[in-house]
């Protein structure tokens, strides 16, 4: 559902469990909040629980709409995972799927996940994610040209993919991750995007809130 879009979602990541609680407790005024989860496989950093410890009885804040964003390989049992532990949607890398995605998509949503979500590289072809749009909710475009980090200057190549797949697809939410900030965030909404998902510039500020605040104000200008 469209309705209340666009919204800024704060992205988040952490090395351990106890530094992904304090991320998040710095940006929970947002409604929605994306939990960046990294296997040092797909993407070359590596982020909770993939170096510490497994997600098996950790529950996530209530009161928020929480997304797993996955850069990994192989990702249903991490997206099962989080789906325990009190994320709503799952959001994985097409480049880390093997075959059978339908099949895991379908394996989440019977887990618990309210949506389920594509992310695609900046130069993975769109025809790739085709024959994938009846079967879910949201289609991610990364707008950085390396994945796995905070702090990567935006590609304004993704501006384009964003006109073509609102226009391709109006039913489907489309997302954009990397590289978002003040001085762009109003082209994004402005091509089409309905969740901007915003890291560095949200959680390297010495206000959190006001930098979200001033964000969701340049959305639509």
């Amino acid at each position: 559902m469209k309705n209340a879009l666009p919204i800024v979602q704060p992205a988040v990541m952490a090395d351990e469990w106890v530094l992904l609680m304090a991320s998040i407790t710095r940006v929970d005024f947002a409604s929605h909040i994306q939990i960046d989860v990294m296997d040092g496989i797909l993407v070359p950093s590596t982020s909770f629980p993939y170096n510490e410890t497994n997600l098996e009885g950790r529950k996530l804040p209530e009161g928020v709409d929480f997304e797993a964003h996955l850069m990994v390989v192989n990702p249903e049992a991490m997206g099962i995972a989080f789906i325990q532990a009190g994320c709503r949607r799952i959001t994985a890398q097409l480049e880390g799927f093997g075959t059978g995605i339908v099949d895991v998509i379908q394996r989440w949503r019977i887990a618990g996940a309210e949506a389920v979500g594509i992310s695609i590289m900046l130069d993975t072809p769109l025809t790739h994610i085709d024959e994938l749009i009846p079967h879910i909710d949201s289609l991610q475009i990364m707008s950085i040209a390396s994945i796995g980090y905070q702090g990567h200057a935006f590609d304004e190549r993704a501006l384009i993919r964003i006109r073509e797949l609102s226009k391709r697809y109006p039913d489907v939410i489309i997302a954009v991750d990397g590289g978002v900030n003040e001085s762009n965030i109003h082209l994004v909404t402005a091509a089409g995007a309905d969740v901007i998902g915003v890291g560095s510039a949200l959680m390297r500020t010495d206000n959190p809130k006001e930098t979200y605040t001033h964000l969701c104000s340049l959305m639509n200008t």
